[in-house]
């Protein structure tokens, strides 16, 4: 199996419009990064780089003028050595990459980012160049630079993705990249650097209604989800509670006037953890009342029912 690393430059970000103007990868096989496996390449875009992205990558009409097209130049991505070869890809962000190899490559990917972020979920940032500073990663400085160039930043996310996989197989790399970003904490607005359990629910349900990404829409329906979840976890454990505390009252209750002197004593208390008919702790409840009651009067004690005692 391959894994083939790679990434693209572009002249923008929406595929609709912007092109792919270069391209580069590096092959991870038998669990070495094979420094020879090095292919790059300028793509010729049909429209002029905008500055700004220029501004980025540094990429220019005259670099890219007399380079293959798309068209053409895409093809390298899926050349092997033995057409028999299982390939599959990865890519730091890969679902920017993705936006211009899906039409044309049917693959597994797995996303070096997607991947940090399950792995190293404490890292002040996952982006390439800072978990390559972070986690001190041994990269060959030479091959690794500049940045925002696709030779270097698919070498320096092979490197990322040796050490991912120091970890985690790539079955489980290929699972968390096919789902969600997971995020721990905000990088962003009032709660920026705070996990997710900081946040109100009124702001998460805000950010519902807004125009977030996907991942951040995931993240925030399954934190509003745990928390439902531990709401109700929460209240069954106090009704267990409270059926333990009953547990240990009825059998100090001396006499039938006693129990049921006790029972309604209790009634705001089981009214407070839902104890009404129809659901099991109050049957629990009902039905170890009227086993004391039974044992009261079978030990001779004097029979004495208020209206509302447990039968």
């Amino acid at each position: 199996m391959i894994i083939r690393v790679l990434d693209v430059e572009t002249s923008g970000l929406d595929p609709a419009v912007d092109e792919v103007i270069e391209i580069g990868f590096y092959d991870i096989y038998g669990g070495l990064l094979d420094p020879g496996s090095i292919r790059q390449s300028f793509v010729r875009p049909a429209r002029a780089i905008p500055a700004v992205a220029s501004a980025v990558h540094h990429i220019t009409d005259a670099d890219v003028k007399d380079a293959p097209t798309w068209a053409d130049a895409w093809r390298m991505l899926i050349q092997t050595r033995d057409d028999g070869e299982e390939l599959k890809f990865a890519a730091h962000m890969a679902s920017f990459e993705r936006r211009w190899l899906d039409p044309l490559i049917k693959a597994d990917f797995i996303c070096t980012w997607k991947a940090a972020l399950r792995q190293w979920p404490d890292l002040e940032s996952h982006s390439l160049q800072a978990i390559r500073y972070a986690l001190k990663l041994a990269a060959d400085p030479v091959l690794a630079m500049p940045p925002h160039r696709a030779g270097p930043d698919a070498y320096l996310c092979g490197v990322l993705l040796l050490e991912l996989l120091k970890h985690q197989t790539v079955e489980t790399l290929v699972a968390w990249s096919a789902e969600p970003a997971v995020f721990t904490k905000f990088d962003f607005g009032k709660f920026n650097g705070q996990p997710l359990s900081a946040a109100d629910d009124g702001f998460l349900n805000w950010m519902l209604g807004k125009d977030f990404s996907e991942d951040w829409l995931w993240n925030v329906r399954r934190e509003l989800a745990r928390r439902a979840g531990a709401a109700e976890q929460a209240k069954a454990d106090a009704r267990k509670a409270y059926l333990d505390r009953a547990a240990e009252a009825l059998p100090r209750t001396a006499s039938v006037a006693d129990l049921e002197a006790w029972y309604g004593d209790q009634a705001a208390e089981r009214s407070k953890h839902g104890f009404v008919p129809g659901t099991d702790e109050y049957d629990v409840l009902v039905g170890a009342c009227a086993a004391r009651k039974k044992a009261l009067l079978e030990s001779g004690q004097p029979k004495f029912e208020p209206a509302g005692a447990p039968s």
